[in-house]
């Protein structure tokens, strides 16, 4: 019988959820390649430390790229929820799977592979009152809280836990996993091209490159005219404030979801990445952008501080439809206020027009985790609608976590998500264009996380062990 030759290009959650499934599909003659740009987990270097936490100082290729995708060096949060994410309920429901059973199967194999047994539940029975209190207090103020069922691994557990998984693939379904090996482009017969004139052939690809890998997926999509379309932009801010103030609603729920409508321009603002005891961190990216994140060391969290990030959606429309660009360019223009290092301020000072100066943020009651950003004005660099949006967001917000609005509250700037161009698929993810070609991850517009990704990932992989049965039956 002949080999089946299944080509990954992407290491991250979608890529290796994807070869999971196809593996424990028990298909016949079936030989899978994981290729990655960045290297092998082990060979994964991040100096996150409590006393420094100086991702600037690492290779961003490193950080962004590798086993285990952007997600590796993140504070690790599961959402365990079809409605976060992305639209994972009714990708599951096109492809004829159940939402809920394929998150409970992520979440299973993460904790056979080591993640932490704890779950935060809001719906938990103890926390049954506090919750309908929280609820009560956001309906008040026109807040929409979202609970999510949540697992924490932790950014000091995440690279152990992708190990396992790595080890695991590896060993059971001998997939081989080939890291450092940059695909420059793919056509329509099948082939991967690498550096030079090297170049595979498969009979199924899966493309799942994450964040890091978006703008090349957008431009080979573009190269084989195939269909793509612009999805919404994520930008803001990274908020810090002492942990104590977040203390009572990350009981509730880890990683808290707060939907807002701002006053003035109806325009939608949500809290994401909540770090409870956490650090800011920088994330550099080869286009001289300098970025900030948030981490979380243990599930008990180190720091005396909290932070979240604080993102405006901004969808555009003709003529300007180019979100990542728009979304880029804001974040350079920030990068180069701050000397490519992340601005800081004080939101008092963002609110009465004044530039942070280093003299007083070391006078401030709130230190920042973050050393290595400048101080200045935010206002400087982003446009006037999101400074307002970002200083109305806070003060509703407030109003449900007082102390979130305080003159000492930090904000660090570009904090943005730039969301990939969604690729034109059919309910399995391939390509309606060329046959045996699909796509998933956050880096084809199918997905915003691990668990988006994860699922999309395995969606593709059933398309993939369907095609095969029917054409070996």
């Amino acid at each position: 019988m002949t080999t089946i030759k299944i080509g990954i290009v992407g290491a991250g959650s979608a890529g290796l959820f994807a070869a999971n499934e196809l593996g424990k599909a028990g298909v016949e003659t079936v030989d899978i390649s994981i290729f990655e740009q960045g290297p092998k987990i082990e060979n994964r270097h991040c100096p996150i430390k409590e006393e420094e936490l100086a991702c600037a100082l690492c290779d961003p290729c490193r950080i962004m790229s590798g086993v285990g995708g952007a997600g590796c060096f993140s504070s690790g949060i599961l959402n365990l929820n079809k409605n976060i994410g992305g639209n994972l309920g009714e990708l599951c429901e096109n492809a004829n799977l159940n939402a809920d059973k394929i998150i409970q199967q992520i979440d299973e194999f993460f904790v056979q592979n080591g993640a932490p047994n704890k779950i935060f539940d809001p719906l938990e029975k103890e926390k049954k009152e506090k919750l309908k209190e929280l609820r009560r207090r956001c309906a008040s103020v026109d807040i929409r809280f979202v609970p999510v069922k949540q697992r924490l691994l932790g950014s000091q557990k995440t690279a152990d836990i992708i190990r396992s998984i790595q080890k695991f693939l590896e060993s059971n379904y001998s997939i081989e996993i080939i890291p450092n090996t940059k695909v420059t482009t793919f056509d329509e017969q099948g082939n991967l091209y690498f550096d030079g004139e090297k170049k595979e052939n498969f009979d199924y690809l899966l493309i799942a490159p994450g964040r890091w890998g978006m703008i090349w997926l957008a431009e080979q999509c573009d190269k084989l005219d195939i269909k793509t379309f612009y999805e919404p932009l994520d930008i803001g801010v990274r908020v810090e404030v002492p942990a104590i103030i977040m203390e009572q609603v990350c009981h509730i729920q880890r990683d808290p979801k707060f939907h807002i409508i701002t006053h003035t321009y109806d325009d939608f603002v949500r809290t994401f990445c909540v770090n409870h005891k956490g650090y800011v961190v920088k994330e550099t990216y080869s286009e001289k952008i300098a970025g900030v994140n948030g981490h979380q060391l243990t599930t008990e969290g180190k720091s005396e501080n909290s932070n979240f990030a604080f993102l405006i959606r901004q969808q555009l429309t003709s003529p300007l439809e180019d979100t990542t660009e728009y979304g880029r360019s804001i974040a350079k223009q920030t990068s180069i206020l701050g000397g490519y290092k992340p601005l800081i301020q004080t939101l008092g000072d963002l609110r009465r027009g004044h530039r942070s100066r280093k003299s007083l943020i070391e006078r401030n009651p709130v230190q920042p985790t973050l050393k290595d950003a400048t101080p200045g004005d935010i206002a400087m660099a982003y446009p006037y609608r999101f400074v307002k949006d970002i200083i109305e967001g806070l003060e509703i917000l407030d109003k449900v976590i007082p102390g979130v609005n305080n003159n000492s509250t930090l904000i660090y700037a570009p904090e943005f998500k730039r969301s990939a161009k969604r690729i034109d698929t059919n309910s399995f993810l391939e390509s309606k264009k060329i046959k045996n070609l699909f796509f998933a991850g956050d880096g084809a517009g199918m997905s915003r996380g691990i668990i988006g990704a994860a699922v999309t990932g395995i969606i593709a992989a059933h398309g993939i062990i369907n095609k095969i049965k029917n054409e070996q039956s």
